[in-house]
């Protein structure tokens, strides 16, 4: 398997590099044959010529790659984020990548988080009125197809299920947003008489979040459209610990093709210091191997980062002395000594 590597902007260009001998390591311990290849598309390639996805990007991913492994976008230089906007918006609309996952793992399990990755908000309907340089008008229109949702709900729900999941909550936000509100509710209602195994509920997005802060216990599977999908992630991230500890996954269910990327952003404050927390863009690549069968190989890698972030080798932000680089150079050296002792029969 192939995967296109984007490190992108910030301290996507620090935590991609160092994670990337720890998948070597995996695949040559468990004979993945996974291999890759970097692209430079971020801002310098933007501010230089103008460009975010290169013209033929998105059909030569589809035909000679299973995966992109994306760090981060975000540049002060462009302020209006034009260029995150047409490569991280055109990935996952070009690729269809419309199931957003983003696993809220916490002391008492993991919440799986479940957030529509293509219309709502981010459709990109709207405009604005500018007099005089100053916008007088601004519209963004929430736009949802039943039939995103319909697919969307039906392979969540079908995931849940199968993951041994019982219990889903809908997200929305119908009292104020009546039309695209509705929409959910009746397609999630719908949809879940296929799934009696699972018992649904729902939860206005402002009360979700006050409950998700409060006691996050209660939650198995949370479903959401785009912009609140977008939201609670922070917050899980934040009961995790911080944007370092958050990963996610993009997926079109059609075609099995997926995009993994930390949660945290280009984080311009702390770029090119070495203090970024390297955990959750290596957590995406366990997610990774997860979505193409490799779950041994995925687990150890989980082991061995719970394992160092608990040592004096983590970044600061987790109470350790290393820098991004030492944290995953310790990560490798102990994945290394640990594929060492599996049987010769160890198998993806």
């Amino acid at each position: 398997m192939r995967i296109a590597v984007v490190p992108g902007d910030g301290i996507g260009q620090e935590v991609i590099p160092a994670t990337l001998p720890a998948l070597t390591a995996l695949s040559e311990a468990f004979g993945l044959g996974i291999s890759h290849d970097v692209f430079d598309w971020g801002a310098d390639q933007w501010l230089a010529t103008g460009v975010g996805l290169p013209t033929g990007a998105i059909d030569r991913l589809a035909r000679e790659y299973g995966a992109v492994f994306l760090g981060a976008l975000g540049d002060p230089r462009i302020p209006d984020m034009a260029h995150g906007r047409d490569i991280l918006l055109g990935l996952r609309r070009g690729l269809d990548l419309y199931v957003n996952y983003r696993p809220i793992v916490l002391r008492h399990g993991v919440i799986d988080l479940y957030r529509e990755n293509t219309q709502g908000l981010y459709a990109g309907v709207g405009g604005s009125i500018t007099r005089s340089g100053t916008v007088t008008v601004a519209i963004d229109e929430c736009v949802y197809t039943r039939k995103t949702v319909e697919d969307f709900v039906r392979f969540c729900l079908g995931r849940l299920g199968r993951t041994g999941r019982r219990k889903v909550t809908l997200v929305h936000k119908s009292n104020a947003v009546p039309n695209t509100g509705s929409l959910w509710q009746d397609v999630f209602r719908r949809e879940l008489e296929a799934f009696p195994e699972l018992v649904g509920s729902e939860e206005y997005v402002d009360s979700f979040c006050y409950n998700l802060v409060r006691d996050p216990t209660p939650y198995e599977g949370v479903l959401a459209p785009n912009l609140f999908g977008d939201i609670i992630s922070d917050i899980g991230a934040a009961l995790m610990g911080g944007l370092g500890m958050a990963s996610s996954a993009s997926i079109c269910p059609e075609t099995n093709f997926a995009l993994f990327e930390p949660v945290h952003g280009s984080a311009p404050d702390i770029a090119g210091k070495g203090t970024a927390n390297p955990y959750a863009a290596a957590m995406s690549l366990a997610l990774m191997l997860d979505h193409f069968g490799h779950g041994a190989a995925a687990g150890l890698l989980r082991v061995c980062l719970t394992e160092v972030a608990g040592s004096d080798a983590a970044t600061p932000d987790l109470g350790g002395k290393g820098s991004t680089q030492q944290f995953m150079a310790e990560v490798t050296d102990l994945l290394k000594r640990k594929t060492s002792v599996l049987p010769d029969t160890a198998t993806p």
